[in-house]
């Protein structure tokens, strides 16, 4: 329900914008909405692959037990015909030896053990057809045992895979926060602000820090903490950066979204300058389209007069484990 909530809502901003602003900005913005739901299925796909690996493993364990109990009952079966069978060929040779001692009764006695013989001997063939059956089936238990083992090891290897690549990207992110907080020591909360969602860092610098009125000159406090910045970013090769602008709703669509837009540009501009692959950066304008508050107060429009520097970490591996 909230993806469907979600999707109506892009829908309806994407329809409001469609009616102010230019069509070449509109496929703009619908490209970059298609690509956060693609990135956002993405991630979906990852859960329920992780979710699936998980219920494999606790049925493969489930019948793993199953199958450890059948072999079990097999071999203690096992045993006991063989028991039986030792048994028999003990009797079998008790009965030879008398056999031996009898060849000189009557002819009748002599056909009678003859008859006990060989009922003793059909059975003997019996329970050794018997053992042969219970050989063969415990050869097939122990070969379908190592193939559910050998699957089972093979899910778990991925499972681990897969949970240490979370991990490892977790901890980037971690110590990735830890520097951004690091480099950008000493200046005000109410400037700046570093926080984490859904995966990603949001460094959100507000206007008053970077841009005069109207502007998109950087100015040089805000210059300042951009290089800060790109310092870390470099020493961060899989990380993807996207700049977004952000106005609040004075003034015309048109014109916040083409400020938002050479704003952003001007700030991917000072941390390409300073040696951050620009094929790593992103620069884009979301206007007034994507406020943290409502447009109602001073204050409110002021959080919304910010740019973000989004934080992506790189998905490669996490996506080439999913598909093996």
């Amino acid at each position: 329900m909230k993806t469907l909530s979600a999707i109506l809502l892009t829908a309806l901003l994407l329809s409001l914008v469609s009616a102010c602003v230019p069509t070449k900005k509109f496929n703009e913005a619908e490209k970059e909405s298609t690509a956060y739901k693609r990135q956002r299925d993405s991630l979906n796909r990852i859960l329920d692959k992780k979710r699936y690996l998980e219920y494999d493993v606790k049925r493969l364990e489930a019948n793993l037990e199953k199958e450890k109990t059948a072999r079990v009952e097999l071999e203690e079966r096992y045993q006991s015909i063989n028991v039986n069978n030792q048994d028999l060929l003990n009797r079998y040779n008790q009965l030879l030896a008398q056999n031996k001692a009898l060849l000189a009764t009557t002819s009748t006695e002599k056909q009678s053990l003859t008859e006990e013989l060989a009922a003793k001997q059909l059975e003997l063939d019996r329970k050794a057809r018997d053992l042969a059956d219970a050989e063969a089936n415990l050869q097939a238990k122990e070969d379908r045992f190592s193939s559910v083992s050998d699957q089972f090891d093979e899910y778990e290897r991925q499972v681990k895979e897969l949970q240490a690549l979370l991990s490892e990207k977790d901890a980037k992110l971690l110590g990735l926060r830890q520097s951004v907080n690091q480099a950008l020591l000493g200046f005000s909360d109410s400037d700046l602000s570093v926080s984490e969602k859904n995966g990603k860092i949001y460094v959100s610098l507000s206007q008053n820090l970077l841009f005069a009125s109207g502007s998109d000159k950087i100015d040089w406090k805000g210059k300042k903490a951009i290089i800060q910045l790109a310092e870390v970013l470099r020493d961060n090769n899989d990380i993807q950066i996207n700049v977004e602008g952000h106005t609040d709703s004075d003034g015309s669509a048109d014109r916040n979204w083409d400020l938002s837009t050479s704003r952003a540009t001007a700030v991917v501009k000072v941390l390409t300058g300073q040696g951050v692959d620009p094929k790593r950066v992103t620069a884009s304008g979301r206007g007034l389209y994507d406020p943290v508050a409502p447009n109602s107060s001073k204050d409110n429009k002021a959080r919304n007069r910010r740019t973000e520097i989004i934080l992506s970490p790189n998905l490669d591996q996490l996506y080439k484990v999913i598909n093996q």
